[in-house]
């Protein structure tokens, strides 16, 4: 492939004509003999857009099952499913993802009977919106054994006669049944973690498929690279199997999940993966961890109670004192941490095991990440920017923005902390760095979606906050944000000579997506100087 040379597009910021010549890999100051010139007038160019959160197996065998986020109503969710199940009779379950919690009408929730009156023979899962439940119907509990053993495990929701309703709240639970299906519920295990038990060639090229598939679909929306959320050491191979053959068209960063179960053994050996050199365009220095779930399923951890349900906060994934042992070893190796975190509870606690180990180790610029930060007490800004953590949020997760209603999610909440949720721009102003993402396949990977719902966000009443950030500042976000993120923005933050050539030519001004997520297209996605996406108009 030649050297690229792009001339004449727009800098969607400045209004400003602007050039790119590359070379190597690198933006050069100016184009080498032989350079494939293209011409960018009427496009608009910005750095490769970064991906600060999603989970590429989930999302790539995702991609393979039915999308319900705009079905709405059970005539809705019958037709979906009766085209889906066409030609699928060899599918041992039929799965489905993204759901709303009210997707059989508002102030419902689903259950085994409701599914079963619409798929009463074959096994059916349906995944919720935020991955984080399911719902199955009788077959497909009997097929996982759970109506005739029920076992003891949080998140098997029971019904009134003593056997389950359906419903499995967080991983392990929906992993009963996801194991079940065609990809073998690989993808649930990489979300918690977990490894699979000797996949055999079938199901490695299964997944090296999902991943690549993920990783196209990436670089067809204009992103360069991504903070991959599924670590396991299965996928740190599989990925680095690909890696050095050269079939990643996205630069990949895998942090190794460290799970509460996990004893010193195996945390020993998911930090010295977290070690290994970088392989292409795949980079490591990571560990992921999880200190609550999601609002709901009142998993997510809180500094107040439940609106009705007094005395209830939820309560944290991992004890203190084991937390603050793994961060401490984590960060005494120079990995920097990553930890889901959605409650105001789970923020707090994540601080204070990022601040034992500042104590334990000392300072330095870890850049130590808070994933999600759905609620944020007023207490923990200061410390958010003082221990020099970084906000990884995802602008498509506030109720009542790209596709989610706002209900239960608000009454769940609670309107008196309305005010402490998404809070983007008191973030921004407080100096914390906030890099954006989709935590895909919970939401659209889309960034021209992620970067509407940013800036069309509304208050839920009258009296609250308006967190929105303006144009540049999501951009920011999207692009050298992630990078910093990354410890990348010498490299990726900017479109000058000696970046890495990362970079996407955009049909529409990013100006536009205020008022819908159809403003923009990647017309042409460049990563590390070569083309992985091209729709030039």
């Amino acid at each position: 492939m030649p050297p690229l040379h792009i001339t004449g597009a727009t800098d969607p910021l400045t209004g400003r004509e602007t050039s790119v010549a590359m070379a190597d890999g690198i933006i050069v100051p100016a184009p080498p003999p032989g350079s494939r010139e293209i011409d960018g007038r009427g496009l608009f160019l910005l750095p490769g857009l970064i991906d600060s959160h999603l989970h590429l197996l989930t999302g790539g065998v995702a991609l393979g099952q039915l999308n319900l986020l705009e079905v709405k109503g059970e005539a809705a969710f019958r037709a979906a499913l009766a085209a889906y199940a066409e030609g699928r009779d060899r599918d041992p379950v039929l799965c489905c993802w993204s759901a709303n919690y009210d997707i059989f009408g508002p102030g419902t929730r689903p259950d085994r009977h409701l599914l079963d009156r619409i798929c009463p023979d074959r096994p059916l899962l349906m995944t919720s919106v935020d991955w984080h439940c399911a719902w199955a119907n009788t077959a497909a509990l009997r097929l996982a054994g759970l109506m005739e053993t029920v076992p003891e495990m949080p998140g098997v929701i029971l019904g009134p006669d003593g056997l389950p309703d359906g419903e499995l709240q967080e991983f392990a639970a929906m992993g009963l049944v996801q194991r079940h299906a065609a990809s073998g519920g690989r993808e649930g295990l990489a979300l918690a973690g977990r490894e699979p038990a000797a996949p055999d060639a079938a199901a490695r090229a299964h997944d090296r498929a999902a991943l690549a598939a993920a990783m196209a679909e990436c670089a067809r929306f204009g992103i360069t690279a991504v903070a991959n959320m599924d670590g396991s050491l299965y996928l740190a191979d599989l990925l680095t199997d690909m890696a050095t053959a050269g079939e990643l068209p996205i630069r990949v960063s895998l942090p190794m999940t460290v799970a509460p179960d996990h004893d010193d053994a195996r945390v020993a050996a998911l930090l010295d993966a977290a070690c290994r050199p970088p392989a292409g365009r795949l980079s490591f220095g990571r560990v992921k961890m999880f200190m609550d779930g999601v609002f709901d399923t009142f998993t997510a951890l809180r500094t107040d109670d439940y609106p009705g349900r007094p005395g209830f906060r939820s309560a944290p994934l991992f004890p203190a004192d084991r937390f603050a042992e793994v961060c401490i070893a984590a960060d005494a190796r120079g990995l920097q941490i990553q930890t889901h975190a959605v409650g105001d509870g789970a923020v707090r606690a994540v601080l204070d095991g990022y601040e034992a180990a500042q104590r334990a180790n000392g300072r330095r610029d870890a850049r130590h990440r808070v994933e999600h930060i759905d609620m944020l007490h007023p207490d923990d800004l200061p410390r958010l920017r003082d221990l020099g953590a970084t906000a990884s949020m995802q602008p498509v997760h506030p109720p009542g923005s790209s596709g989610l209603p706002l209900e239960p999610t608000v009454s769940i909440m609670g309107r008196a902390r309305w005010g402490d949720t998404f809070p983007w721009a008191a973030i921004a102003r407080a100096g914390v760095p906030l890099a954006f993402g989709t935590d895909w396949p919970t939401a659209p990977l889309s960034p021209f979606n992620a970067i509407h719902a940013a800036l069309a966000r509304q208050p839920w009443a009258p009296d609250g906050p308006d967190q929105r950030l303006p144009l540049a500042g999501v951009l920011a976000a999207y692009t050298s944000g992630g990078a910093h993120a990354l410890h990348m923005e010498d490299r990726r933050r900017r479109l000058a000579p000696g970046m890495e050539a990362d970079l996407v030519l955009l049909e529409g001004d990013p100006a536009g997506l205020a008022r819908g997520p159809g403003a923009c297209r990647a017309a042409l996605t460049v990563c590390g100087g070569a083309i992985t996406h091209e729709a030039l108009p």
